[in-house]
């Protein structure tokens, strides 16, 4: 029986969306505990993540109430770190591909290395377009980049980065596509007004974002994506009137 988990995370962040993704693809039993970013338990910071960044989580102990956790409960924290961890203790979930299974360490560095792309291109685009006036432009840059990686779409190739399974970096790829598409269609951002329809209609119809197109198909498909991804509270009229007072 695998020890108890508990996931500190926001329905927000696609942090702990790819980390809960994982969770899912695992098939873990887990406690979810959902952390008010705007008004943080002092608890939280005391006894699960000095930091008080999520995700952050919980494994082995007693079982306990989730903002009482056990001091004999291993606190983990930051959210590729647990993917690696996730990967770890569900060897059997595809997270990341066996030691044991054909070019193993080629494909686990591949995953690692689309997860860096993630993080270092698309990350930082999207973040900057939605919250410091940066402009969708910078998301297609990063996208141009991440595509190559992207499932080719060849026959008999799968639709996902290692092929037929959903593996760890496609967890990270599903929380960040999924919200710059969300984003960009709503042209929810700090850009300029219209000008996430606009890139979002490039997405859509160019012949040089077809790739992009059947990966984040693919993903949004996913049970693990649809089950976590809590799109009406991404765009709730408040959260929307938030990120539109950034615009200049």
């Amino acid at each position: 029986m695998t020890p108890q988990i508990t996931l500190y995370t926001s329905k927000t962040s696609p942090y702990g969306h790819y980390v809960e993704i994982a969770l899912r693809e695992a098939k873990a039993e887990y406690t979810r505990f959902e952390v008010d970013l705007l008004n943080k338990p002092s608890w939280f910071t005391e006894h699960v993540n000095p930091t008080g960044q999520i995700p952050a989580l919980t494994y082995g102990g007693p079982p306990t109430a989730p903002d009482a956790p056990s001091p004999a409960a291993h606190k983990l924290t930051e959210s590729l770190v647990l993917l690696e961890f996730l990967a770890d203790v569900f060897p059997a979930s595809a997270l990341l591909p066996a030691p044991t299974a054909p070019l193993a360490p080629v494909r686990r560095a591949q995953a690692r290395l689309f997860i860096t792309l993630l993080s270092t291109r698309l990350a930082p685009a999207f973040s900057a377009a939605l919250l410091h006036r940066g402009t969708p432009g910078a998301i297609l840059a990063a996208l141009d980049a991440l595509q190559p990686s992207m499932p080719s779409g060849a026959p008999g190739a799968g639709p996902f980065l290692l092929g037929a399974a959903f593996c760890a970096a496609d967890a990270v790829a599903a929380a960040y596509l999924v919200r710059v598409d969300g984003c960009l269609k709503r042209d929810v951002g700090s850009f300029p007004a219209g000008a996430g329809t606009a890139t979002h209609e490039i997405l859509r119809t160019s012949t040089q974002y077809a790739r992009y197109r059947a990966y984040l198909s693919a993903l949004a498909a996913r049970e693990s994506v649809r089950a976590t991804f809590h799109e009406d509270l991404l765009f709730a009229p408040h959260n929307v009137q938030y990120i539109l007072s950034k615009r200049a």
